[in-house]
């Protein structure tokens, strides 16, 4: 039960915004990242998610998460370069279907990111079931959020119990040796992961989640100036959005194909 119910990072001051504001945050984005298709409006959603991660201050994890969207979006150029050389007529790089979405991406991983590690989960769940959310939805959710910051932790341990047992794990190995370091790191993480994932599932329903006779704690926490401050920052960003997709919508837009 300790796995869904473990403590995040106290001294963060990100910790301190109450979980219904990062709840709007996150819909928020999630509303305007589906919402808009320009590149403007998509920059200024992306920009204001990066400076609300930051405030995390954890560039570590930060750097490997940009790392691999990097990676991914390099597959993804890859692929699509290989298609209009076979087959032009395909279509090939451009900013609608390469950019955007990897941009809509980007600022879904902020806000969520900060949403997982700075949010305990009986907080969030006390926030979803005031909502009178139905138990199939908010369930998942919490258990997906509260599996975020334990992967982490999972790949964290095998990297060093595999240092530990003598493999030099490190940039030069993985670029060495990507085939035999992939087969040392994928396989016991992926076995960790879904042990993680059951037990965070077990816990939850042991906690008594979706029953008609759980008691919900008296919301004692109020909004601070902290909350007021994001909020209003949220508000501005949609406005800037909205008027990006409005009024610059086309830009960038016109030569769709890239070099």
């Amino acid at each position: 039960m300790r796995a869904l119910f473990a403590k995040t990072d106290d001294t963060n001051m990100m910790r301190r915004l109450d979980a219904r504001t990062k709840l709007v945050v996150t819909l928020a984005t999630a509303i305007l990242a589906v919402a808009c298709s320009g590149v403007v409006a998509q920059g200024v959603l992306f920009l204001a998610t990066l400076v609300y991660v930051l405030l995390l201050k954890r560039p570590g994890l930060l750097a490997v998460l940009y790392g691999a969207m990097a990676v991914m979006m390099a597959i993804a150029a890859g692929c699509s370069a290989v298609i209009e050389a076979l087959a032009p007529g395909l279509g090939g790089l451009s900013v609608k279907s390469l950019v955007i979405p990897f941009l809509r991406g980007l600022s879904m991983m902020n806000v969520v990111m900060v949403l997982a590690m700075t949010t305990r989960v009986e907080d969030l769940l006390t926030t979803l079931e005031r909502m009178r959310l139905p138990f199939c939805l908010f369930l998942p959710a919490a258990v997906m959020l509260r599996f975020i910051p334990t992967f982490t932790h999972d790949i964290r341990q095998v990297w060093e119990t595999l240092k530990i047992r003598g493999w030099p794990m490190g940039v030069g190995m993985l670029t060495r040796h990507p085939i035999l370091s992939s087969r040392l790191l994928l396989a016991p993480i992926l076995f960790r992961a879904l042990k993680s994932a059951e037990t965070l599932g077990t816990a939850s329903e042991l906690k008594g989640l979706g029953t008609a006779e759980r008691t919900l704690m008296p919301d004692l926490r109020t909004m601070t100036t902290l909350d007021a401050r994001i909020l209003s920052a949220l508000v501005l960003t949609t406005a800037a959005a909205v008027t990006g997709e409005v009024l610059f919508a086309d830009l960038f837009m016109t030569n769709t194909y890239m070099p």
